[in-house]
């Protein structure tokens, strides 16, 4: 009897995806560093809260106003070209940024403007990495090449948050940066070893862009599961918004421990996190994307319900923090599984010619729920304390959990308007 390979052995093979892999895994690990190196670099150059806040909002601006017109701009475009440029075009200014960083000129201005810089040719990345996934990877093998794609991209993350603090106290913010350019410009040149080739309507005259634009809009309004994934995706960013931006009160309020409790659950987020990209392959195969939204959602709300009563459960700040932990790691694996087999079910089913367009669309509407919910936890965290916070957000992911079982929304495209893109 002939013995089968693994599926994740059988996607290793694909030469193109492999490179792939580790152009994304080098990427993410330089994300890692600059997200701990740059956020303690604002602080030290600038001693203000309120300005660690609005950078922190122009990080994510450019994702929610620039992205749907950078992916109709995309679309057209060559996108192995346009992810090579993109990486090259971010490592050259964050060049430019340590010269004057070591010049002694930096200060709070001059570093919401690189970051507004930078987050916008990101935008213009983002729609044309998730575009170019199908260029490398068989239709058939999506599911496994995401998914070991989205589980090794959390380890490096995990990594690199973890030797980041360990650099900088070591080398200094200046070798962290260097290390994190360096990184830009490695998986521009391992993308550059791909040998998939761009489709014909890529290599001939573009369409003038506002038709490009206006097609893809067409297209996304007449396709209800599109429109249902950015539903499910905007409000599992709602969901999580309170969790993530109140674990520093949630620690000190809830659980009465130190900063250490804030290293052991984001430990334990990211090996959940990773633990569900592993497993979501297999989950695919026994339930559809509908069920895996109600069955997970439930349990992520539980796990979000849970979270706060610890501390008022134990004094054991060995048992809170094991509590703790488990919570988390429940949360990330679930919101993990849920994100993962949207994303993919996504990419599978969205047609190839719309995809930069409506996954630039998809990224910028769900993304924009970020700031907006975050705006409104600071307002309602004046009257209300974070345990009731936390745990009514995580009673609304269960209703909404139960109201997909009941309204049975399209959440497959063959069931969708499947003849949209001939109409336009």
């Amino acid at each position: 009897m002939e013995k089968k390979n693994s599926p994740y052995k059988e996607v290793l093979k694909e030469k193109d995806y492999r490179a792939l892999l580790i152009s994304t895994m080098v990427n993410r690990f330089g994300d890692a560093l600059d997200a701990v190196a740059f956020t303690w670099l604002v602080y030290q150059v600038t001693h203000s809260g309120s300005w660690s806040a609005i950078i922190f909002g122009l990080n994510m601006f450019p994702n929610v106003i620039v992205q749907p017109f950078a992916g109709a701009i995309v679309e057209k475009k060559d996108k192995k070209r346009m992810i090579v440029g993109t990486h090259i075009l971010r490592g050259a200014l964050l060049t430019v940024f340590l010269i004057v960083f070591l010049s002694g000129s930096v200060n709070g201005w001059i570093m919401a403007l690189f970051t507004l810089m930078v987050t916008s040719i990101e935008a213009f990345n983002m729609p044309a990495g998730t575009a170019f996934i199908p260029r490398v990877l068989k239709k058939e093998n999506l599911t496994h090449g995401m998914s070991l794609s989205t589980m090794m991209s959390g380890v490096v993350t995990f990594v690199g948050t973890g030797l980041a603090g360990v650099l900088i106290a070591a080398a200094g913010i200046k070798t962290v940066m260097i290390i994190d350019i360096a990184t830009f410009f490695i998986a521009a040149m391992i993308i550059m070893t791909i040998k998939a080739e761009s489709p014909k309507e890529e290599q001939t005259k573009a369409e003038p862009y506002i038709n490009v634009l206006k097609e893809g809009f067409r297209y996304i309004k007449g396709e209800p599961v599109i429109i249902n994934f950015c539903i499910v995706a905007v409000m599992l960013n709602m969901i999580l918004v309170p969790i993530n931006s109140l674990q520093a009160p949630l620690v000190s309020e809830c659980y009465h421990m130190d900063s250490s409790l804030l290293s052991v659950i984001g430990m334990a987020g990211s090996i959940g996190a990773i633990a569900g990209s592993f497993v979501l392959p297999f989950v695919k195969k026994k339930l559809s994307i509908k069920m895996m939204i109600i069955y997970f959602g439930m349990l992520l709300g539980m796990g979000i319900v849970l979270t706060p009563i610890a501390g008022s459960l134990t004094e054991n700040a060995v048992i809170k923090s094991i509590f703790a932990a488990l919570c988390f790691l429940i949360m990330t694996f679930c919101a993990s599984l849920i994100t993962g087999a949207v994303n993919i079910e996504f990419i599978s089913n969205v047609d190839e010619r719309y995809l930069a367009r409506s996954s630039a669309v998809f990224i910028s509407v769900a993304t924009a729920a970020i700031p907006v919910t975050s705006m409104f936890v600071g307002f309602i965290k004046i009257s209300v304390n974070t345990s009731t916070l936390i745990s009514t957000c995580g009673l609304l992911t269960m209703i909404f959990s139960m109201i997909i079982l009941f309204i049975n929304p399209v959440l497959d495209m063959e069931k969708g308007n499947t003849n949209a893109a001939e109409t336009v």
